[in-house]
């Protein structure tokens, strides 16, 4: 009976977790990307949403360029490794709004995946639509 109730449901989109997925590999790079879709959110909004939610994660905004989508943001240099980039990516689709975001670590660096989906989807499920 619960494969009928699947079926009968309308499609749902995939939460942030379902959508996570690592390409690349330690010898040439990773990214790792994740992204949720959140109704009636603009652009701007996810944005001025998500800044504070990576500063408490000590992640730097470097650059928001709402026209385009696009933020780029760092994971700040250590004594051990360098900056890395975090990339966000919003686009709308009517009032659904996707916003991804992609982590990227050079050849060399290990991050373990369950540790970088916990971090994106995070930041992500964070993200709330406007509210009425």
């Amino acid at each position: 009976t619960l494969a009928l109730m699947c079926l009968a449901t309308p499609a749902v989109a995939t939460t942030c977790e379902e959508s996570f997925q690592k390409k690349g590999d330690f010898f040439n790079g990773a990214a790792f990307s994740a992204r949720v879709q959140v109704e009636g959110l603009s652009i701007e909004k996810a944005f001025s949403q998500l800044r504070p939610i990576l500063a408490r994660e000590s992640i730097r905004t470097i650059s928001t360029d709402v026209s385009t989508g696009v933020m780029k943001a760092e994971n700040p240099a250590t004594a051990f490794q360098r900056a890395l980039p975090i990339d966000v990516f919003a686009s709308a689709d009517g009032t659904l709004l996707t916003v991804e975001m992609i982590f990227t670590i050079p050849s060399g660096v290990t991050a373990s995946r369950d540790t970088v989906k916990g971090y994106l989807c995070g930041a992500l499920n964070q993200l709330l639509p406007k509210s009425k």
